[in-house]
């Protein structure tokens, strides 16, 4: 009998069951644990990218639901209303008005100057919240809100405040929706982790990027009807790169990326 041939094949044949242990092994990890290894890589592309995001950012999931709304058609009733302004024009859903005593607001301003102003001359004020200050276009624009969560970039729930060169408030042009209904049965919602794994696969977010906060929720439109609007959860991503800031978002039930067309500069209809 040839040993050395013998204990050849003994020590293949133990490698070979060494190695179809180890794999029934990591199998068993794989399947009691598979988000972990999934998370642990995505965290090391991230890390390999240079993309730096908030720690305390949710692998947890949530549940949320979809909502539906209609557009206000604006009617007399509402336009009385309104008060210490002039009424420019009104087109079936839209308030064009000039006020007869401009607001001024401060060179660095705050949401909070103009609080009292919209919940005291504008219809349903205080439903809407502050979006953004242009400065080049001297516009202030807010959206309408749902359980202090923005419907974000719809056209039919959006409040716009337009200065002179004063900084002062002169004129707004607003929109309303209405009728703001939870569908039935809340869906689960892809976690802020996983909608930022999502958005790196994707490209959507370049080497080099910090993730400024943690994302929030609001609502972008999922389906429009001739009536009325269905909205989704969505989750608003700030990007941070060299200095330049980008919104993101993704819709947090389907995960899909939701491209928002930025606007024109806006004006006074």
């Amino acid at each position: 009998m040839d040993w050395n041939k013998t204990k050849s094949i003994f020590i293949i044949v133990f490698l070979v069951l060494d190695i179809f242990l180890l794999t029934i092994f990591m199998d068993k990890i794989r399947a009691s644990n598979p988000d972990t290894i999934v998370q642990t890589s995505f965290e090391e592309t991230l890390k390999a990218a240079k993309i730096t995001y908030p720690q305390k950012l949710s692998k947890e999931p949530i549940k949320d639901a979809y909502i539906r709304v209609t557009t206000k058609k604006i009617s007399e009733k509402d336009l009385g209303k309104i008060k210490n302004q002039e009424v420019k024009t009104v087109n079936d859903n839209t308030i064009n008005a000039i006020l007869k005593e401009p607001i001024t607001i401060s060179e660095d301003f705050s949401p909070a100057e103009l609080k009292d102003f919209l919940k005291d001359n504008i219809i349903n004020g205080e439903q809407y919240s502050f979006w953004k200050y242009s400065k080049e276009d001297q516009t202030l624009v807010y959206y309408q809100t749902y359980n202090d969560r923005k419907i974000f970039n719809n056209e039919n729930g959006k409040l716009i405040l337009y200065l002179n060169s004063e900084r002062e408030i002169v004129s707004y042009k607003q929109t309303l929706l209405e009728n703001i209904k939870e569908s039935t049965g809340k869906k689960s919602l892809v976690t802020p982790f996983d909608a930022l794994r999502f958005l790196v696969e994707n490209n959507e977010i370049a080497n080099g990027s910090k993730i400024v906060d943690v994302p929030s929720l609001c609502y972008t439109t999922f389906v429009p009807i001739d009536d009325y609007q269905v909205l989704a959860p969505t989750w608003h991503f700030i990007v941070e790169k060299e200095g330049k800031k980008e919104d993101l978002f993704i819709n947090a039930v389907e995960a899909q990326i939701v491209k928002v067309t930025k606007p024109e500069r806006e004006t006074l209809e």
